[in-house]
């Protein structure tokens, strides 16, 4: 696995995703390595000769400006990524990306596949209208594994109870 710590100039993306004003993505590249992942396009963006599942860039940014620009606004963790891979754990840039949006009043979408998001409940809760979701392509979880490196179908459910 390659890891690579990167600055970028602005964390929020202006998208025109139906469900989102914003697409958020605090890391390039995922630990999943999906088989069946759609981001997997986004190899040709990242200059990494690494098959897509790995390596990751960990992205650090500045303060976001203009805070107030964001009141009414929705954003979408993560459109290419998932925000709650395992190099979270570690990194914490969803976590610090959340204190940072949160006094601007905007909402949020989450989209993972961890039961690692359930440590950033309390600041998720305080988010206007948020949402979560998990996405769980089987519930077999031999067959799981063949396609996916992420956390068990049974954490998923677990997590999606608890929230």
């Amino acid at each position: 696995m390659v890891i690579k710590e990167i600055k970028v100039k602005n964390i929020m993306t202006k998208t025109n995703l139906p469900v989102s004003d914003f697409a958020v993505n605090p890391y390039v590249g995922c630990t999943h390595a999906c088989k069946y992942c759609y981001a997997s396009f986004m190899k040709r963006f990242t200059n990494h000769p690494e098959p897509w599942g790995e390596f990751v860039d960990i992205k650090s940014w500045p303060e976001i400006n203009r805070p107030g620009k964001y009141v009414g606004k929705e954003a979408f963790f993560c459109s290419v990524t998932d925000p709650y891979q395992p190099l979270e754990k570690k990194y914490g840039r969803a976590r610090a990306l959340l204190e940072q949006l949160l006094p601007t009043g905007i909402s949020i979408s989450i989209s993972t596949k961890s039961d690692l998001i359930l440590r950033d409940l309390d600041l998720i809760r305080r988010f206007p209208g948020a949402h979560v979701s998990w996405s769980i392509n089987t519930l077999d979880e031999d067959f799981r594994k063949e396609m996916d490196r992420a956390v068990s179908i049974e954490w998923r459910l677990s997590a999606m109870k608890q929230f």
